[in-house]
């Protein structure tokens, strides 16, 4: 029996940990069963706790959410696209000024979310809010070497959330970061520079298929890329997800694109 349901981050977020956490335990028990399967025995595992604690007419008073005595026990991280001062007063606000003042929440796939949410979360006991600084897409970073600093790898993440090869939704954060225009070791100032308009989030299945499967790709603004297939075959990523271009040159033998 599948079930769907639509939750407050904090509470999904909370629910996935305790499904992760109760299935990684059935595995150390000893379970053969699937990744998929334990999950799913978590799941029951947490309704048949539930059950098993009974509600009476004082559970609303006596609560932890009710009372303030839980600890936090839920941890959202929030990329801000808006200062702390902002979340936590209500007299600071951006009217009349055309911006809005919202936070990126990367653990719900990049999703963007008003002021007002990320302030109730921040009343919540059992909710624990992290603001990451402030990160402008816009600006340009570089350093000299090959491994990019800190500040360059986290831009990178947090601007492309995913691997940028067309259709991948690998996890930025389990990505290699691959310079679009190689760097040279032997003459460095020849080659593509560590900067973040020169880097990209690739998954290392995809990271081997450009070095070695001619596949290429050029960013042509920032988090935007355009790829070519070894057919000619163009296609699009960027914020908005993957889309075909067409083919960079005819071809009266291929009618279809290759598969990715």
């Amino acid at each position: 029996m599948g079930l769907e349901a639509s939750l407050e981050i904090p509470d999904a977020l909370a629910l996935a940990a305790a499904v992760k956490s109760g299935a990684e335990h059935l595995a150390k028990l000893g379970s053969t069963d699937t990744v998929d399967g334990r999950r799913a025995t978590a799941l029951g595992d947490l309704a048949r706790t539930q059950l098993t604690l009974g509600f009476d007419e004082n559970d609303a008073e006596t609560s932890p959410v009710a009372t303030g005595s839980s600890a936090p026990a839920t941890q959202v991280v929030l990329h801000a696209h808006l200062s702390a001062d902002a979340i936590t007063h209500h007299d600071l606000t951006t009217a009349g000024t055309g911006q809005e003042l919202v936070g990126r929440i990367e653990q719900a796939s990049q999703r963007l979310l008003s002021v007002e949410q990320i302030r109730a979360w921040c009343g919540r006991p059992d909710v624990a809010v992290v603001v990451k600084p402030v990160i402008d897409l816009r600006e340009r970073l570089e350093c000299r070497g090959y491994e990019p600093t800190e500040k360059i790898r986290e831009h990178v993440i947090v601007r492309d959330g995913t691997c940028v090869f067309p259709w991948c939704g690998r996890n930025a954060r389990r990505c290699d970061l691959d310079h679009v225009v190689a760097y040279d070791h032997d003459h460095p100032e020849q080659g593509g520079r560590t900067s973040t308009d020169n880097l990209a989030a690739l998954c290392r299945r995809h990271h081997r298929l450009k070095t070695h499967g001619r596949w290429r790709y050029e960013m042509t603004d920032p988090g935007v890329f355009t790829w070519t297939s070894p057919l000619g075959y163009t296609y699009l990523r960027d914020h908005t997800g993957s889309r075909p271009l067409g083919r960079a040159w005819p071809d009266r033998g291929t009618a279809n694109p290759p598969d990715l």
